[in-house]
């Protein structure tokens, strides 16, 4: 191929034109074999392209999914803070205690000292035959100290050693005179109560154990107003009851429409009427306690542990061995013995030789009697009736002669 020379000449510059040299190179168009390979390239290089626009794509894509659900969570989250607060009115989480989310069981605090823990108090014993009530009443009536009259209708000779027991034999008579004496004993100590004041009463307390009360309820007329005022005043004078019974209702006791009096007595519940009161109270924890030994029980709502039987039968059999008692006292009448308590004037001189019984009998007819026939007398005050009624009258001379009636 050969080289041409070439001048240019510009019309609008009178400079010398200059003069180039040029090389011309000769082009071929591919052949079908190169535009295949150039066509495999292109298709190479645009899938390489298109998978990296792909996974651009699908990385920006997961970028704004993540910031979407950080939003949806957080937004949530915020969300969820008030609508907790809904049922507490708003109070946010963090200022309330939600009481049912755990349960904690506090150690029960059990009651050891039966003796301590009923100081001063009046008492009710509570429970089924055969829980132990005259045991535990037994045990109290030894261990308390003072004085100790007990109403006993169906007592042994081995009961109650060296205390005042009255009403053996369902004496009904006897214990409605001994009531009428408590009573009068009551009076005494809240009238120097009232002019000496409380230390005048200083060591002359009392207990009065009543076996069975509710039964007396029905046969004794004072037991009523025996139990009323012994609820009401006892305590001021000295005077502590211990009353025994199978039965929880109020309606048994003779108090019914007098709650009040109820509540001046604690209540030891024994037995199925412990386990009865606790699933009142809805107490798992002390109905699982109560059912572990037959020496747990109830004081009131508290529980109780009671001594070992052996040691309250020991204590009572020590008791019984050694107590001497008098049959009645007060500080306005310091001792009066059995022997001298029934005295009329005609007969105080020879009157240490007349049976306990008889005194009793007496005293009632005097209490009981007044402005009576002999017939009332011996019907209703002795309760001699039918065929008995002549023995009665019998008895009525006889003491009037032993009396000086």
């Amino acid at each position: 191929m050969g080289s041409d020379l070439v001048e240019v000449k510009s019309p609008s510059s009178p400079t010398p034109a200059r003069t180039t040299t040029g090389l011309w190179v000769e082009l071929h168009l591919p052949d079908g074999n190169t535009l295949l390979k150039y066509c495999a390239w292109g298709v190479g290089r645009l899938c390489f392209s298109v998978s990296l626009f792909g996974v651009n794509i699908t990385r920006n894509a997961f970028k704004l999914g993540i910031w979407l659900c950080d939003g949806f969570e957080t937004g949530v989250k915020r969300l969820l803070k008030v609508y907790d607060a809904l049922p507490y009115a708003g109070t946010p989480m963090t200022q309330v205690i939600e009481a049912s989310a755990a349960v904690i069981e506090e150690p029960l605090e059990i009651i050891t000292n039966i003796i301590s823990a009923i100081e001063g108090k009046q008492v009710m014993i509570i429970g089924e035959m055969g829980t132990g009530k005259s045991t535990i009443a037994q045990y109290l009536a030894y261990t308390v100290g003072g004085r100790v009259r007990v109403y006993e209708c169906e007592g042994t000779p081995t009961d109650w050693q060296g205390l005042e027991v009255i009403g053996k034999g369902e004496d009904w008579g006897a214990i409605e005179l001994g009531m009428a004496e408590d009573l009068e004993d009551l009076s005494n100590q809240l009238k120097l109560r009232t002019e000496r004041g409380d230390g005048a009463l200083a060591g002359t307390e009392r207990v009065i154990i009543a076996e069975e009360y509710p039964e007396l309820v029905s046969k004794v007329l004072s037991s009523g107003e025996w139990l009323e005022r012994h609820a009401r005043r006892g305590r001021k004078a000295k005077r502590f009851t211990v009353l025994l019974s199978q039965y929880d209702r109020v309606a048994a006791w003779g108090l019914d429409g007098k709650s009040d009096l109820a509540d001046a007595f604690y209540r030891i519940r024994l037995g199925k009427k412990a386990l009865a009161h606790a699933k009142s109270l809805k107490n798992e924890q002390l109905i699982n306690w109560l059912k572990q030994d037959q020496s747990h029980c109830l004081l009131d709502d508290q529980p109780l542990k009671l001594p070992p039987y052996r040691e309250m039968k020991s204590a009572a059999l020590r008791g019984g061995s050694t107590i001497v008692q008098p049959y009645y006292d007060n500080a306005i009448h310091p001792e009066k013995s059995a022997k001298n308590a029934v005295k009329t004037a005609p007969g105080a001189d020879y009157s240490d030789s007349f049976s306990d019984e008889n005194r009793l009998l007496w005293r009632m007819i005097q209490r009981f009697g007044e402005g009576k026939s002999d017939s009332a007398i011996v019907t209703e005050v002795l309760g001699f009736t039918g065929k008995r009624y002549g023995e009665g009258m019998t008895l009525l001379e006889r003491l009037r002669k032993e009396f000086g009636g």
